[in-house]
Parts: structure tokens; sequence; C-alpha cells
């Protein structure tokens, strides 16, 4: 196998110059440059990647936390991270968490181990442990769709899931719904309080008291939409709309709305959260509030890319916004009497 010396030997230069060159140095000609990169390619040159990582002091890793590889909603986003680190020369390491914090702990521990350069996290608990390993680490890190605690001082790119929620809310007030329920996400969840607390607040806004028991609360499945949906059709038989704080949940509601021959949006409006692929089929078409996912992907990837560049460990968060993306689940409450 050729090594970085037999480059050295055939273009009759020094060893300093082609590595000057192959890290793209700015006191290195475009004639040198281009030249070293003709004989790698000719010789089949594979550059060291642990020789690499000791003359720059980096291990050009990248550790990606993701809290669940099943759930759809990470999958555009890994995908984003992805496209940013390979185009700079890093290799991802992903780390499939399964919403286990112990694995949450484990991966933390290995990325420093293996002196990884930075890291974009999506932890689902945030304990006292689990902040003083974030605080060991001592490489940029950055939280992708969670927010880290103000001690942490570390950046996080997300999305307003308040004034997303406020939109869906709005629109179906707009509609003239009032008996609105809600399907949400685990009380331990940021997003899932972030989710209720844009719902209370449009119904309160409106004047318009909530059902004592037109709210459920459990975890993200579509499995779990389901019985949602049947546990408020029973105790809000009043019901004319629901909220769900994620698409899985909208999905399971509408599952249970068509087993039991209950008509959307004739007999029931649903709205979900998130704009996963699914919910664009044609026999689905739920109306949903949009997360640019693949972007906040490459803007984290982008903003720890500035942070190992600049080395520094703080940053500005990024917020990204929202858009209430309107498909064929909604009508007024009113749309069956008018069309009998």
């Amino acid at each position: 196998m050729p090594t970085i010396k037999d480059i050295a030997k055939k273009l009759g230069v020094s060893v300093s110059t082609v590595s000057r060159a192959l890290n793209n140095h700015p006191d290195i000609r475009e004639e040198t440059k281009e030249e070293v990169l003709e004989a790698i390619k000719k010789l089949n040159y594979t550059p060291n990647a642990l020789a690499r990582s000791l003359i720059h002091k980096r291990s050009y890793t990248i550790g990606l936390m993701i809290p669940d590889i099943t759930d759809q909603f990470f999958s555009a986003m890994a995908q984003g991270v992805e496209e940013v680190l390979s185009d700079s020369g890093y290799l991802v390491v992903y780390g499939n968490m399964s919403r286990s914090p112990k694995k949450e702990r484990i991966f933390l521990q290995n990325a420093s181990e293996r002196k990884m350069d930075g890291l974009i996290v999506t932890p689902d608990t945030m304990d006292d442990e689990m902040i003083a390993l974030l605080q060991r680490l001592e490489i940029p890190v950055v939280f992708l769709r969670r927010r880290p605690p103000a001690s942490l001082q570390m950046p996080f790119v997300d999305v307003d899931h308040y004034k997303g929620t406020c939109k869906a809310i709005e629109y179906l007030l707009s509609l003239g719904h009032k008996d609105i329920g809600f399907i949400g996400l685990p009380d331990y969840s940021f997003t899932g309080r972030e989710r209720y607390r844009g719902f209370v607040d449009t119904m309160n806004r409106h004047g318009i008291e909530l059902h004592p028991n037109g709210c459920v609360f459990d975890e993200r499945s579509i499995a779990l939409g389901y019985q949602g949906m049947a546990q408020l059709h029973v105790n809000y038989p009043g019901m004319t709309a629901v909220f769900a704080a994620n698409d899985l949940l909208g999905v399971g509601a509408l599952e249970w709305l068509a087993e039991n021959r209950i008509s959307v949006p004739e007999q029931m409006s649903v709205v979900g959260f998130d704009n996963l692929e699914m919910t664009n089929l044609h026999w689905i078409k739920l109306t949903t509030v949009a997360q640019p996912r693949t972007e906040m992907g490459k803007k984290a990837a982008e903003l720890l890319m500035e942070m190992i560049s600049e080395k520094r460990l703080a940053s500005e968060s990024i917020l990204f916004d929202t858009e209430l993306v309107i498909r064929n689940t909604c009508a007024s409450p009113n749309v069956l009497k008018t069309t009998i």
C-alpha cells in the first residue's frame, strides 16, 4: 500500500508539502495541489485516518444521539446532519438510545473515551447525572429538538412548538369548533408540555373552558393514539375535533375513527403535528403542523462545525418556525348537517 512518502518521492517534493496539499493549506499553490491529487489517484493512496487525527488533534468523528431509530421523525434530521458532516470530512457515529436513560449515559461516556470532536444530542432525560456528564465532556455539543438547562450554556436547534400548536388550534376554532379534544405526549417531555401549553392558552384566549375529560396523555405511538381516541370518544361525547400532539397519535386516532365508522372530517376533525411522510398518503391526508426536519439537522451540523472550527463550547441557539399544512381531515362541525 503506498504511503505519503511514496507520493512525495514521485513528485520530487517534501512529505510536508504533500501533507499541506492534502489538508488544503493556504500556502500551497493550486498547481501543486492538483499534482498531489493526481498522484494520489494514480498510486491509489488512502490517507491514514489515525495519523491524520494525531496530526490535527481531532478524531474526525461526530456522535449523533437518536432517541428512537424506529421513530420516523428523526430520519430526515439525521439525513441533514450527515449531509453536512460528510461533506466536511467527518464520520457520523450513530447512537440509538431506545429512549433509555442508561443508554444515553453510556453514549456520552463513549464519546469522551473515543475522543469524538463533538456531539449532536436529543436526550429524553435531563437529570443531574446527565447534566454532570455533559459538563465534563469539554467538547462542542448541540442539542437537536431538545432544550438544555440554562446551566449547561449549550446551544439548541428546535422549532417553536408552542406557536405551532397555537396555529393548529386557531385553525380549528376558525372552522367553528369549540369542543376540541387533546391527545398529548408524556408529561416528562418538554415538547409535549409546550404543545399542551399552546392548546390551553389558545382555548383560554377565546374564552373556551376546557372539558374536564377532554385531554389524555401517554406515549408517542399509533397504538396509543388509537387508545386515546377511544378514551376521548367515551369521556367527551360532544367533541367535534381532536388535536394530536404528534402525527403517530393522529394516525392512531384516524384508525380508531375509521374502524368505528366515524367519518373524517364530516363527524370528527383531526390535526397532527410533525408532517411525517405517511401523513400525505392519499388515504390519510392528515392536516398537520410541519417542521423543517432536514433543515434543522443541517443547521445543527453547521453550528457544530463552527464551534469546532472556532474552538468554542457556546453559541447562539436557532429556533425555526412551523407551518400549518392543511389537507383533508378538517371541516366545519356543521358540515354533516349541510350535506344531508
